[in-house]
C-alpha cells in the first residue's frame, strides 16, 4: 500500500472521534448549556485555525471566489455545528462507545449514499452485497453494544 500513511492518519482521526465525544460531553456539564459548550469548542478550534494560518501563510481566496463558491461549501460549519450540540448532549446519555457507534453507522450509511449516486460529484461506487453486508455487521455490532 503506497499511502500507508494516509491510512494511518485516517485511522488516528477516527481514534480522536470517542476523546472528542467524552471531553465535549465534560464541557457539557461544565457549561450546563449545550450551545455555550459549542461555542467554546469553536472558539478554541478557531484560535487553533488562526495560529495556523497566520503561521504557514497559505494563499486565501478572494472575496469574489468565496461568493462565487457553490452554496454546498458553506453546510460544513452548519454541520459541524450541529454534531458538537449533539454529542454534547447525547453521549452523557448514551454514552461514549454507543454514541461513537452510531455516529459510525450514521456516517456510513450516507458514505454509502453518496458514493452508490456519485452525489456532489464523487467518484461513483455502487452499493454491492459486500457493501451492504459490512452496513449490516456494523447495525448488528450496535445492537450488540446496546444489549451489552
Amino acid at each position: 500500500m503506497t499511502q500507508w500513511y494516509l491510512v494511518l492518519a485516517a485511522f488516528v482521526t477516527g481514534a480522536f472521534v470517542p476523546l472528542q465525544l467524552v471531553f465535549n460531553g465534560q464541557l457539557g456539564g461544565v457549561t450546563r448549556n449545550a450551545f455555550t459548550a459549542s461555542l467554546i469548542v469553536f472558539l478554541t478550534g478557531a484560535l487553533v485555525l488562526a495560529v495556523l494560518v497566520a503561521v504557514t501563510r497559505p494563499s486565501l481566496p478572494s472575496v469574489t471566489e468565496l461568493v462565487q463558491a457553490p452554496p454546498t461549501v458553506w453546510l460544513g460549519g452548519l454541520i459541524a455545528t450541529g454534531y458538537i450540540i449533539a454529542i454534547v448532549v447525547i453521549t452523557p446519555k448514551l454514552g461514549v462507545g454507543l454514541t461513537t457507534s452510531l455516529i459510525l453507522v450514521g456516517q456510513l450509511c450516507m458514505a454509502l449514499a453518496l458514493d452508490h449516486f456519485g452525489a456532489f460529484g464523487n467518484a461513483q461506487h455502487n452499493l454491492g452485497i459486500g457493501r451492504a453486508v459490512g452496513l449490516t455487521l456494523m447495525v448488528a455490532g450496535i445492537v450488540n453494544i446496546k444489549a451489552y
